[in-house]
Order: C-alpha cells, then structure tokens, then sequence
C-alpha cells in the first residue's frame, strides 16, 4: 500500500489540481462571461488593506441597482495589479485591445500623453456636464455632476486636449504625524510648535535627549520618501519670488521654457539667494533624520516610527489608517501641519508663505478605455459611487479624504482638511536629460551634508549652461510631435464623421474636431513662439 501510495500520490495530486483548475475556469465562464451577463473589468494598483473591500461593497451594491432597474445581469471584476507591473499591464493590453473597460489612471505612458488619452480614452465633459441622477431627491438633485466634486474637477481638466478624461474617488493632502506620549515626555508639554524655529527647537531636545539616556531615538523617521515629502511642502515656498520673475505669460508656472529665458536674461542663477537658502534648509531639515536615512526605504521609515523609535513621521492621509492601525495601544498618534520659515531670521525674506492645497487634485483617477462595449455601464458606475453617500462611505471605510462636497471626515482625517491659504506656483529649472539625472543624484549628497547648497549650484549651472540649449529644443521637440500626434487623432475623428453615423454620435463628434482643432492651434501658436525667443536669445 505504501509503495502504491508513494507511486501514484504525486500523479493524483496533479490530476486533482488540474481537474479544480477545469473546473473553476468553467465556473467563471458561466459566472462572468454567461451570455445573459455584462462583464466590466475595472483595473488598479491599490493594494492597501481595506481598499478592494470598500469598491468591493460599492460594486456589489450596485449590481443589484443595475438588475432591479434594467432586469438584467451585470457583473464587474476588480483587477489588482502590483505597483511594478501596473505600468506594462496598462501598456501592452491598451495597445493589444485586451484593456479592462475602467483603469487607473497614472503610472503609465499610454495614460499620460495628450495623444494617447485622446487615442485611447473617452472624453467625459458632457457626461460630466449633466446632472448624476443618483442624486436625485438630495441638494445635488439637477447639479452638474462635475460640480458636485470638491474642486468642480478643475484639477481633472486636460488643458492640452480641452476635455475631461478621469474620474477621482479620494483625495490627498500631507502632514506631519508624531508620537504624543514621547512627545510630551521629551518636550515636558503637550503644545506644538507654532514656528520654524520653535520646531528646530524641538527637534534640537529631542536629539538632546536621545544623547542624554542613550536611546535609539530621533526626530523624525526618514527615507528619500520623507525628503521628497519635505521637499514638496518646502521648497516652493523659497521659489515665489523666482517664479514672479520668469512667469512670463502670467499662469501662475515658471516652466523649463521660462527657467531657460530668464537665465539667459541674467534675472536668475544657481547662486541665487533663494535657492540656496531653499537647499540651506532643506539640508538643516534632513539632518534630523536617522543615519543612512538615503538607504533606507518608506516602509522602514514608517516602523521606526511604529516602534516608538522616532517621535515624528512625514507622511499623507493615504497612511493614517495602516499607521494608527499598527501604533495600536502602544502611543497615541497626533497630526499636525508642515512649519515653514516665515519667521526665520533669513529664510524669511523670501518665504512669503505655504503652499495653498486648494489646487490638491482628486485622487484614485479613473478613466474609461475606448475599447470597451459598455461604456455607459462604466459611466453609470461612476456616477453611482461619486454620489456623497456612497463617496463617504467608501473613503471612511478606508479612512481617506472624499473627494465630494459636504461629505463629513472621521476624527482622524480632520487635520488632512485641504488648507486653501497660501500661494500656488512652481519653478522647473531641469532643462535637460542630464540637468534632471544631477539634479536629483546629488541632492542626496545635498541633503544629507556631503556637498553645501554652494557646491549643488555650482554643479547645476555648469550643466544648465552647456547642455540648456540641446535641452529646450529637445522639449520643444518633445511638444511639437504631441501636437503632431495630436493632429492625427483629430484626422481620424473627421474621416469617421461620415453620413451614417447617428446624429446624436455625429454632434458629439463635432463637438470633439472642434476642441481637437482648438488644441493643435494652441500647440503651434505656443511652440513659433517658442522657436521665436530661442533664436533671439541662442548664444
């Protein structure tokens, strides 16, 4: 019997797993793709714990709406995919014409370029435009659903192709978490500081007494995440004043073009004060990180803090559940609001104030593939989980920001409230392929002390002086074949407007040559006049 059983297990267990493979195969046919069922693939890359049970209750909630309405069967799959492998998942099925009716979109080229949205993607301003009937009897009843978002969308507005191409669930804002049980231990109060300075100061006592008792603890847990983190809150608040010198056309946005013009103008260098005081404090900020913070990794960052071996933790509202949820009882967890140095004896002459979250854009962007043969399912769908009931729940059932008017925040998401205070800009001075490698190689080196804030710009203006030139006309290279590309997506939406074509279909295709026509103009006009100031100001 033994030697039965050792002969024959193996092959038995194979045969079973390749019979319950058959045999669930055919089940998902007959479930999902039977002929009296409508199957929607919706694909993401939210992997976080609690999310695809949230879309999940929503999807199940409304495949019952859909049958009680319609009388018939829908059936919608959620396709996780990992962060790594979302971008060729994405790719290869849109250019294959496997893609999933709804995607996430980000993280991908075909979901990004102004020619391959309009190629590949539905335009959603005139659904956008109508009231969402799932808002019927409630204040939104006969509102455009696009106004019934936080922003009105504006965040979601393709300027480049004049449409809308993607509908956001959530939002996101960044602060500062830290450990109250240490904090006050260490700092003898619970109050905040209400400055820049006051928060060097903390900082200071807590490395004072990490020294004193010999515990491995720091100010805050950090990781290159952490620093981009503080970077994105910082930095542009040194670069106001910068940025009112080279907005050339008024938007608000000092652009790689306008970087490039004013340098060669002489209104800006890399020795400028504001920049070196930017990197100045960016470098003061890092050095109450961890050692070897650079080789560290987000998550190793944020067990640091779990442990109670950093006493704060930069991060944003996406994290407050895992990171609440894994403190437990161990320390209670307080949140507050990035200090910048409006008062600092230096920094403050060219920190006017923060930044303003009132641009924040809505997060988790869904956009519907041309491919599919159920896009106003999809559209349906959308609208079903962007009303403020079920937008609320889903986002407190993961603790996330909504992204819709009036929904109310947990306890814990108050201090994530958008701060609409402060000014809205940036400077992009990373003319080229190399500017842009040096520029984020050496900040490590920049902010971690290696190299002074003196030495950084050095290194950049030898760069931006030698390869400025190569690096505008490769952007401006770069524009026109979108504008090329462009253009033949505009060819193809007029030879399709043919005679056959239904009148209410015809209208909406008018409507899209017309925007298409628009952009492609706007595209030419911008880049003569960028071919214009190169050749007038070229060495």
């Amino acid at each position: 019997m033994k030697d039965f059983i050792s002969k024959y297990l193996g092959a038995a267990i194979l045969s079973g797993v390749i019979i319950l493979t058959i045999a669930t195969v055919f089940r998902n046919h007959l479930v999902y793709e039977a002929p009296d069922v409508t199957t929607i693939n919706i694909c993401h890359w939210q992997l976080e714990t609690g999310f695809r049970k949230a879309l999940q209750k929503l999807i199940d909630e409304y495949e019952k709406i859909y049958f009680n309405k319609h009388g018939k069967k829908i059936k919608i799959i959620q396709l996780p995919i990992g962060e790594k492998g979302y971008t060729l998942y994405v790719n290869t099925t849109i250019i294959g014409g496997t893609a999933p009716d709804i995607i996430e979109k980000a993280h991908a080229k075909i979901a990004d370029e102004p020619a391959y949205i309009a190629r590949f993607f539905v335009p959603l301003s005139r659904d956008l435009a109508e009231p969402n009937p799932y808002n019927e009897g409630t204040e939104f009843e006969g509102v455009p659903w696009r106004e019934t978002f936080f922003d009105g969308l504006m965040s979601c507005y393709n300027r480049t192709l004049l449409d809308y191409y993607k509908v956001p669930f959530s939002m996101f804002t960044i602060r500062l978490y830290y450990n109250k049980d240490l904090y006050k231990k260490i700092i003898g109060k619970d109050e905040l500081p209400k400055t820049y300075g006051e928060l060097l100061e903390v900082w200071a006592k807590i490395k004072e007494y990490a020294r004193k008792t010999g515990r491995p603890i720091v100010p805050i847990a950090g990781s290159k995440v952490q620093s981009d983190i503080f970077g994105y809150k910082f930095l542009p608040t040194f670069f106001y004043t910068l940025n009112r010198k080279c907005d050339y056309d008024f938007n608000g946005d000092a652009d790689r073009y306008e970087a490039w013009r004013a340098f060669k103008e002489k209104k800006w260098d890399f020795q400028a004060p504001q920049l070196i005081s930017a990197w100045q404090c960016m470098s003061e900020m890092a050095q109450n990180f961890q050692d070897g913070w650079v080789a560290a990794q987000r998550d190793d960052a944020a067990f640091m803090f779990v442990q109670g071996r950093s006493v704060m933790i930069a991060s944003g509202s996406w994290d407050a559940s895992s990171l609440i949820d894994q403190v437990g009882d161990t320390f209670n967890v307080g949140i507050f609001d990035f200090l910048v140095p409006t008062e600092h004896p230096i920094y403050k002459k060219y920190v006017k104030g923060q930044v303003s979250e009132a641009t924040t854009g809505g997060g988790i962007p869904w956009s519907i593939t041309k491919q599919s043969k159920n896009k106003d399912i999809c559209i349906d769908f959308l609208r079903f989980c962007t009303t403020k009931k079920n937008n609320q729940q889903f986002n407190r059932a993961i603790t996330w920001l909504p992204i819709i008017k009036g929904c109310k925040l947990s306890d814990v998401l108050i201090p994530f409230k958008p701060e609409v205070r402060g000014f809205i800009g940036s400077f992009v001075f990373e003319i080229s392929q190399e500017m842009r490698l040096r520029a984020q190689g050496d900040k490590w080196d920049l902010f971690s002390g290696r190299i002074s804030p003196q030495q950084y710009g050095e290194a950049l203006q030898e760069i931006f002086i030698r390869t400025g030139e190569e690096g505008y006309l490769d952007t401006l290279d770069n524009d026109q074949r979108n504008g090329r590309n462009i253009d033949r997506v505009l060819s193809s939406y007029i030879y399709g407007w043919g005679e056959g074509t239904k009148q209410e279909e015809k209208k909406a295709t008018e409507s899209k040559i017309i925007q298409l026509m628009s952009s492609v103009q706007g595209h030419a006009a911008n880049n003569f006049e960028r071919e214009k100031m190169f050749e007038k100001l070229k060495e």
